[in-house]
This record gives C-alpha cells, sequence and structure tokens, in this order.
C-alpha cells in the first residue's frame, strides 16, 4: 500500500519555513506517534493535510483565500511571520502544503496561491475520499443535543460524512443536459437547495420544471437512490457499529433510522426539508431497553464511544481496495476526554490488526498528553511493531521574538535539559530534568509501584499515579529490591525540590541553581542508563531447586501473573524481582502436591518465604536457580 513519505508546512498556520516532517526510514514509509506541547504546532499537520486533500474538491477561488494575507482573506491560513513577495504583480508569502508519498506515479501534492492543480487531481479526490480525519471536536459533536429532545445525527452526516462518501453514479438533467454525480454531499446539496430545475411558461415567467418534464422524472429517480443509498449506509453502520462499540468494552446495541426527506415542488417554488437520522438504544448490558436520548443516560466516554463507532464504520464502508493510492486516518487528542481505562481500549482497537485500521491504513496519532504520548509508544512496543512508526515531538522554539515549531525526530528529554541549561534558561532546564525523571522512573517501576489506592474527594477507592515525589522516596526500596547501588541516586532525594517546584528555590538564576540543577542531571543521567527489558510474558511458568540441610531437594513450581522483566545497565542483564506470581506446585524429595494457587506479591517474596519455611539460609541467586519449563536455567536464557 502506498504511504506518506513526508509533509511540508510551509508559512502555512504555525509552521514557517520548517523542512518536510520525513516519515521514512530505511526506505519505509510509517505511521506517526507525535507529542507535541499545546500552541507548538500540532493540529497545523492535522490542518494541513486536511486543507490539501479536502482542496482536491473545491473551486480555484476558494482556495486561493487559504492563501492570501490575513487582510485580504478572512480564512487566511498564512503563518503571521511570512515575509511578502510579488509574484506576476500580486502579493504571495510563500504559503505551501506539500505530501510527498511513495507512489510509482503521481507523487508530490502540493498547493498555494498559484499552485492550484490539485483540484484536478483524481488520486488526490480518491485520497480525500478513502482517508479520515478524527479529531476530539468530531466526537465532541455527538454531545451537543439538548436533553429533551431525541438525537438527531442528520446535521452530523451532512458535516463531516456526506462530503467524503461516494455513491453509486445518478443523472440529474440541468439545462437539458445530463450531469453525473457520485459525491454523496453533491447529491443532497441538489436535492435541498436546488430541486428539479427551473424552466420557463408561455408568458415568459420562471417556473419550476412541469410535473411530467423528463427534468422532475429524472429528478425523482435522483432523489430515491440517493434514499437507498443513505439507507443502505445505515443499514451497514447498525450492523458494524455495535460490535466496534463492544471492542471498545461497552455492551451497548443501538440503531440509526433514516427518515426520508419531505420534498415539494409546486408551480414557482421549491421546498425541501432535511432528512433524519434517529439514534435509539435498543440494548444495555445485554438487556433489551429502549433509550431515546442516549446524551441524558449516557456518560460523555459512552457518548464518545459511540461516535468513534460510528466514524469507523464510516470508514470502512467507504474502503476501496481497487485503487492503489495511500490512505490515511489522523487521529488529533481524539483521547482528550476519555479516562485511562477508556484510553487503553481505544489505543488496543486502533492497534490490533484484526481491525484493519493499522494494516490499511497510515495512521498519524498526534497527542499534547505526555503521559498518553508514552502510554501509546508503549503499547506499540507489546505489540513488536516499533519499527513500523516513528516518534516524533514538537515544541514552540522562541527566537528573534518569533515562536516557531521545532521538532525533534528522536525526543531526548535529556538533551534538551542539558540545552537549556548551556543557555542558562535555568527553569526550562528544571522542567525538562521533571520530566525526563518522571520517565526515567515510570519506564524502570513496575506498576505495582507507580499507582495507588486511596480515597478519593467523595470517600471512594480509586487507583491513582503516585506524584513524582512519592516516585522519588520509593526509589531506595526499590534499588534494595533489585539489587542497585543505592548510593549513586541518594543526591536525588536531596535535590527533588529543584526539579519539582523550581519556584520554590529562592533564586532560580543563581549560579546556587545552576549547581543544583547539574547534580540532580548527574543523577537522573546516571539512573537512566537502567533500563527496563521484557523478558517473558504472563501465564508463563518456571521452576526453581532448594537444597535443604538434610541434602534433599525441595522443588517449587510457579506461574508468573504479570510480564517478567530484565534490568539492563551497561550491557549486563539482571532479573527483576518485581513480579506477581503464584505457587502452582511443590515437590518435597519426591513427594508431589498439585492443584496449588497461593498468589505471592513478587518471586522474590515467594523465594524469601520458601527459604524461611525450609529453614535454610536465603543465598538463592534468581538467574542461576529459577528454570523455565524447559529446564533451562533463566541465565543462559538471558545469554542467549
Amino acid at each position: 500500500m502506498p504511504k506518506i513519505k513526508s509533509i511540508q508546512l510551509h508559512n502555512y498556520k504555525f509552521f514557517n519555513e520548517q523542512e518536510p516532517i520525513n516519515l521514512e526510514v530505511d526506505g519505509e514509509c510509517k505511521h506517526l506517534l507525535l507529542y507535541g506541547e499545546n500552541g507548538s504546532g500540532k493540529s497545523s499537520i492535522f490542518w494541513g493535510l486536511h486543507t490539501l486533500f479536502e482542496s482536491s474538491l473545491k473551486e480555484d477561488e476558494v482556495i486561493q483565500m487559504y492563501f492570501k494575507h490575513r487582510d485580504e482573506s478572512a480564512e487566511s491560513l498564512v503563518n503571521i511571520y511570512a515575509e511578502k513577495v510579488v509574484r506576476n504583480g500580486i502579493d504571495d508569502y510563500n504559503s505551501f502544503i506539500e505530501v510527498i508519498t511513495n507512489e510509482e506515479l503521481n507523487n508530490v501534492y502540493r498547493v498555494s496561491l498559484f499552485d492550484l492543480n490539485i483540484n484536478q487531481n483524481e488520486n488526490a479526490q480518491l485520497i480525500n475520499q478513502t482517508s479520515e480525519f478524527l479529531s476530539y471536536k468530531d466526537l465532541f459533536e455527538f454531545q451537543r443535543f439538548w436533553n429533551g429532545r431525541p438525537m438527531n445525527l442528520a446535521q452530523i452526516f451532512i458535516s463531516s460524512v456526506l462530503p467524503f462518501l461516494e455513491f453509486p453514479e445518478s443523472e440529474l438533467i440541468r439545462g437539458r443536459e445530463n450531469v453525473k454525480i457520485t459525491n454523496a454531499y453533491q447529491k443532497w446539496w441538489e436535492i435541498r437547495h436546488v430541486g428539479p430545475g427551473k424552466t420557463f411558461n408561455y408568458k415568459g415567467n420562471e417556473i419550476q420544471v412541469y410535473k411530467n418534464s423528463l427534468e422532475n422524472i429524472a429528478f425523482d429517480r435522483f432523489v430515491n437512490e440517493f434514499n437507498r443509498n443513505i439507507e443502505d449506509l445505515i443499514d451497514f453502520i447498525n450492523v458494524n457499529a455495535p460490535l466496534i462499540v463492544k471492542q471498545l468494552g461497552y455492551d451497548i446495541d443501538f440503531n440509526l433510522k433514516y427518515i426520508k426527506p419531505y420534498y415539494k415542488k409546486g408551480d414557482t417554488r421549491y421546498e425541501c426539508a432535511n432528512f433524519e437520522i434517529e439514534f435509539l438504544v435498543t440494548s444495555y448490558l445485554g438487556e433489551p431497553i429502549t433509550i431515546n436520548r442516549p446524551q441524558s443516560f449516557f456518560n460523555e466516554a459512552k457518548i464518545s464511544a459511540i461516535a468513534l463507532a460510528i466514524k469507523l464504520s464510516v470508514l470502512k464502508r467507504k474502503f476501496n481496495d481497487r485503487v492503489e493510492i495511500p490512505k490515511f486516518i489522523v487521529f488529533d487528542d481524539l483521547m482528550i476526554s476519555l479516562d485511562m481505562n477508556n484510553r487503553d481500549r481505544l489505543t488496543d482497537y486502533i492497534l490490533n490488526p484484526d481491525n484493519d485500521l493499522i494494516s490499511k491504513y497510515q495512521v498519524f496519532i498526534l497527542t499534547h498528553d505526555r503521559s498518553l504520548f508514552n502510554f501509546i509508544k508503549d503499547k506499540i512496543k507489546n505489540t513488536g511493531k516499533s519499527k513500523e512508526w516513528v516518534y516524533k515531538e514538537v515544541y514552540i522554539n522562541e527566537e528573534a521574538n518569533k515562536q516557531t515549531p521545532t521538532i525533534y525526530d528522536s525526543p531526548n528529554l535529556l538533551n534538551k535539559a542539558k540545552y537549556y541549561l548551556q543557555i542558562h534558561d535555568y527553569p526550562a532546564c528544571g522542567i525538562y530534568l521533571r520530566t525526563y525523571c518522571e520517565e526515567v522512573l515510570d519506564n524502570l517501576y513496575p506498576d505495582s509501584i507507580k499507582y495507588e489506592t486511596k480515597p478519593n474527594v467523595h470517600g471512594l477507592l480509586e487507583t491513582q499515579k503516585l506524584n513524582l515525589n512519592s516516585k522519588i522516596i520509593y526509589l531506595e526500596s526499590f534499588c534494595k529490591d533489585e539489587n542497585i547501588n543505592y548510593t549513586d541516586f541518594k543526591d536525588l532525594k536531596t535535590y527533588k525540590s529543584v526539579i519539582l517546584n523550581s519556584l520554590a528555590h529562592y533564586d532560580i538564576h543563581s549560579p546556587l541553581y545552576k549547581v543544583e540543577l547539574e547534580k540532580v542531571l548527574f543523577v537522573i543521567e546516571k539512573l537512566g542508563q537502567y533500563k527496563k527489558v521484557e523478558f517473558k510474558k504472563q501465564n508463563s511458568t518456571f521452576t526453581i531447586d532448594f537444597k535443604k540441610n538434610d541434602g534433599t531437594i525441595y522443588t517449587l513450581g510457579m506461574t508468573i501473573k504479570d510480564k517478567l522483566y530484565l534490568i539492563e545497565n551497561n550491557n549486563k542483564l539482571r532479573l527483576s524481582s518485581y513480579c506477581k506470581a503464584n505457587i502452582t506446585y511443590t515437590n518435597d524429595n519426591g513427594v508431589e502436591t498439585k492443584g496449588i494457587e497461593i498468589e505471592k506479591s513478587s518471586i522474590k517474596e515467594i523465594v524469601s518465604e520458601t527459604c524461611k519455611l525450609l529453614g535454610i539460609e536465603n543465598n538463592i541467586i534468581l538467574e542461576e536457580c529459577l528454570k523455565d519449563r524447559n529446564k533451562v536455567v533463566v541465565k543462559d536464557l538471558i545469554n542467549t
């Protein structure tokens, strides 16, 4: 499948004269996961792709309004810092959008004030119709219904579905000529605003075409075909969308009902009312139920899941596998309104190859939430498909009183902290050190450390993420459990206030504050050299032998309930002790006991308690004693 190699936004919205955003690595075009701090231009990428390919369906005059100065055009998307040049007597600001793909032919798509060929490019039109742009605003549209009335999704379909949908070709007669139309929105425009057409009576007055005219007969047929096409689409959504909702974790069945538009042709006037698409919930949690005002019954997460399912069903319906063109989906802050549980489900849905998103489309995920960026990055890593993605970050760069975006191909917060330390911007250095410190600890700690359960403001128990201060305090205990020399990191606790709250320091521009930052940087950089590497998946089985005081062997079998990790430092690997496990059987000198299910918080706890039970010294080195189901010692597995 062809894909996008690069995207260049030049003097467009927040972007001025930046280099292209490269998505190709080693000859392969990748999916994109991008973090952008607020105001950094992240959404400019979303709108750049949208503007470029939507221009394929627009008139020259409309497109040019995007690339004229804001004093000339209210629709201007020209960067505020762009400098004027005069071309052929016309003011130009060298503003353009360009996408390069790896198609064999027709692989450059570009639009600017003077380059308008995009609206004659059939491939660009097909890309626009088969790709999808999804943002939190699209999902929010499903929330904007008055609680006192049933949900009518017609306007959502008219504005964000029909323009990107192709129906079978239908004909109208306009000016005694046959006009063929396939775009769903154009068809609806003819029905809603134009009608059968006009003619002149014997007095020379303009009137509606006659009832038995070819124009009116063709128009009635045109409307009937449009209605059948919409009904087919609604039937498809009704079958597929509830299945997607269930994959997103909600047991909800619903039905969309299409109500045909009423139209009337008089002698001199034509009237047409909007069609309606009623949304009705038919089942909830496996129980039949009728809910005709879901917006007053469901929370935002459930409505968002339903909205996304409808959107993805439409995308599935319009997928065109007959033409080899780039097809992409852009998710712009789609998960902003979702809690972590729902983000998890949606991420799993997107990354699941069985759902055809990452296999049939080039996926762009854009977010301003750093924790979500890291969460999705970890999810991608766990699928084993990291090489199919590129990861980028975009930040605001302020130079010479100008704000411009800076994009990092290989995000490295530590290097950014060093940069700001070098240019004496100590507060910025402290911010990046804080973020990097949290990233290092999150990557190193197991979930059992990163989260805690405690009462919320309402007194209900809630799982919450530990703050950075608590994570730093926990480091000493973690190092002890993992046989890491804590002496190297003890100063982090001493200087944690520097990165936790720079404003607490009496003078954030003083040489003393710089020295403290340097010390913190040194400690965190050293801590960052420790990496957590996945070793075995959940439900893997192991055995471990204990030599009793009488010389006999006591064997214990266990099944790990979490992923088992290795701790890497300077290319040396050791087994992490943080892994929940169940004791499943014992063998005491040939006497075997099966069917045991005793849960323990870690393998280390199992070993410690077993040694205490047997009355033997705990000198167990896990790597040398733990064996997999094939009786291979973990140390040998690590070395291979």
